[in-house]
């Protein structure tokens, strides 16, 4: 062993010091000695005898200051490393510039003028059809059989420190004479196939554990294959527990509608994560629609709606040689980022483009040179193309930077087609790579640019110059006039006519660019915290807006606007152009308890009907949520969509909470 390894060891950091074993192997070498340590290493937790499954959550032992992560592999606890010896932090920090820096990549300056912080967060869940009916016994003798030697007795490595922490898991369950059951099926699965509804739900437990907790994917495709219509209520409950505990975001059921889908719904009450999306066909049953919208209005904020036609169509479009059944494979990843459940890297959000600072940087630069709305339109439109160029050149970048300095044990391992193509998670290897931008701030643009038309160009009420000044100046008497001008969420044909053709245009774009390691890019629109963030860096708008305010809440009216109902602001809604927003443009919908069940579901079809993609709902009134701000201890059960997740509401930003209360309530 080595002094640098040794260090490590030494101050008990034993994950670490897998990462420098062997400090001239491969990337992938030394990423999966790191992940075989920690298996081999990670204290055995204790025993809950109430609790159906074993192991539980996220791997996090607090006595490390070097943990796993199921997005970035790793992260540090730069203070707690410090403490046990500067001489690893500073060896492991030297480690990070180099491996985990990605970020800090070619166009990173060009990107971030118009985003105000870039995450590369990626969300994807194993493959647990296929782990399930092959178990992991079968991907050992797929791996065994890979040309590249490298990359062969990497993966080798991981597997060998997976079955060191099963082998650990049961050895321990044996020591506290554990439940019978529980024991029985984890000495056969995960390395076994399946038999049992319980048996798959024991090693999917397993699993999440070892990836980190991250998404649970498309159940469907898994559970109804084992499930013999046994009550199994208390143990999805428990693992619905397990995964909220490690932060687990999603997972999505339907249409494969059963008595298995009501189960499933139910057993996640009173819970925040993980979110539940529910795939909604046109015959959805009765039954089905009963318990969805009972669970909304029991305040569980679950599920989230999601047109069936429209995704399955729209991603076939977009993938015209995948299989069809690789396209059912579909489920919302992380907030609602679109995967195909275990064959998918999909990197979102890579960027968010806050069109609304577009729009406001090209108003202050050009509007006085335009002599008419179009030339000023063409002009913004030209600048907008400008930072999606931009954008596209610098993901290039990164992922390309991340590919030659970092590896994804578990997800190469349990991602389709990693194995067969003989390339990591990060390297391409996955059957379907995609970046996935998200934008904010495109209603605001949309009434900002109808206020222009209307004040400056049409009645000619101002000039450039004034109406710009008075906006800043915040004059009253613009404000009464910006209150007059035509706007989105309130059915206006000429607002979602305009809200169309630059929808239309910004999401087209990306289903003609370029990604040099992948399928490229597959965009959404869905803020929670980014509509906040995006907004303290843009003064006051012709929206209406304030400056330092957050933008609007994904493709929702601008707050305050949607003044004739849900139905003409769903109407709006479906103006965006979301036949090429592939990856989900959110809508967020807040209703008391006194709204009509009924109206409510014929609401959701409607809006589906108009080619709508996705609906997810809070029902609190606004005296509940102002309470519950000001005595959060009184409200600890109380659970709200934020905008692409859900979350207990004690536990946001007083920023976040503030957006929340301030939407439409209906």
């Amino acid at each position: 062993m080595n002094d640098t390894a040794k260090l490590f060891y030494d101050i008990d950091e034993p994950f670490a010091a897998g990462f420098f074993e062997d400090e001239n192997g491969s990337v992938a070498a030394r990423f999966c000695r790191a992940y075989r340590r920690l298996f081999e290493n990670y204290p055995m937790p204790e025993y809950r005898r109430e609790n159906p499954y074993y192991p539980y959550g996220e791997l996090h032992n607090s006595d490390w200051a070097v943990l796993p992560t199921y997005y970035l592999q790793y992260y540090v606890r730069e203070k707690k490393l410090k403490g046990k010896s500067p001489e690893a932090a500073e060896i492991f920090s030297q480690f990070d510039r180099e491996h985990g820096n990605f970020l800090d990549a070619d166009g990173c300056k060009e990107v971030l003028r118009y985003a105000s912080h870039i995450d590369g967060w990626n969300h994807s869940a194993l493959n647990y059809k296929r782990i399930l009916a092959e178990g992991i016994d079968r991907y050992e003798e797929r791996v065994s059989t890979m040309a590249d030697e490298d990359l062969r007795n990497a993966l080798l490595d991981v597997i060998l420190g997976i079955r060191c922490f099963h082998r650990r898991a049961v050895e321990y369950l044996e020591s506290v004479n554990a439940e019978q059951r529980l024991i029985s099926a984890l000495k056969k699965v995960p390395f076994s196939p399946a038999d049992t509804a319980y048996e798959a739900l024991v090693a999917v437990n397993f699993m999440l554990c070892l990836d980190g907790g991250d998404n649970l994917g498309y159940v469907d495709g898994w559970f109804p294959r084992y499930w013999k219509g046994e009550d199994l209520s208390q143990e999805i409950r428990y693992l619905l527990k397990n995964a909220e505990y490690s932060g687990c975001w999603s997972l999505t059921i339907g249409p494969e509608y059963g008595g298995h889908t009501v189960m499933w719904l139910e057993a996640a009450k009173g819970m925040a994560r993980p979110m539940i999306e529910l795939r909604t066909s046109k015959d959805m049953p009765k039954e089905i629609w009963d318990a969805a919208v009972k669970s909304i209005f029991d305040g569980n904020s679950n599920p989230s709606f999601y047109n069936e036609e429209a995704i399955q169509s729209r991603l076939a479009e977009r993938f015209p040689d995948a299989p069809r059944e690789d396209i059912y494979q579909f489920a919302g990843m992380g907030c609602t980022e679109t995967s195909l459940s275990g064959m998918t890297f999909a990197g979102g959000i890579d960027q968010n483009l806050n069109v609304l600072k577009v729009f406001d940087e090209i108003m202050r630069e050009k509007l006085s040179e335009c002599s008419s709305f179009d030339e000023f339109y063409r002009a913004f439109t030209k600048r907008l193309r400008m930072a999606q160029d931009n954008l596209v050149r610098y993901v290039n970048a990164f992922y390309k930077k991340r590919a030659s300095s970092y590896f994804a044990p578990i997800r190469t391992l349990f991602t389709d087609d990693c194995i067969d193509s003989g390339k990591g998670f990060f390297q391409g290897g996955a059957r379907y790579t995609y970046s996935i931008p998200s934008d904010s701030g495109i209603p605001n643009t949309v009434d900002s640019l109808l206020a222009v038309e209307d004040l400056v160009f049409s009645r000619k009420l101002y000039t450039p110059e004034e109406f710009i000044t008075a906006l800043d100046n915040g004059a009253p008497e613009l404000l009464s006039a910006l209150r007059g001008c035509p706007s989105y969420g309130v059915g206006d044909e000429h607002a979602d006519a305009l809200a169309h053709d630059l929808t239309k245009g910004f999401y087209g774009y990306y289903r003609e660019a370029k990604l040099d390691i992948g399928d490229g890019f597959l965009p959404t629109c869905h803020q929670f915290v980014r509509h906040i963030d995006e907004g303290l860096r843009i003064g006051n708008t012709p929206d209406g807006r304030k400056a330092g305010t957050p933008v609007a809440d994904s493709i929702g009216a601008v707050n305050g606007k949607a003044v004739l109902g849900p139905t003409a602001m769903m109407k709006s809604a479906a103006a965006f152009d979301q036949s090429m927003v592939y990856s989900i443009p959110v809508l967020n919908l807040s209703i008391t308890e006194k709204y009509d069940p009924a109206v409510l579901r014929s609401l959701i079809e409607g809006y589906f009907d108009m080619g709508g993609t996705q609906v997810q709902i809070t029902c609190a009134d606004r005296e509940t949520l102002l309470k519950a701000k000001e005595s959060p201890e009184d409200y600890r059960d109380l659970i709200v969509r934020v905008g692409g997740f859900s979350d207990y509401f004690y536990c946001l930003s007083d920023e976040l909470k503030d957006a929340v209360i301030a939407r439409t309530l209906f």
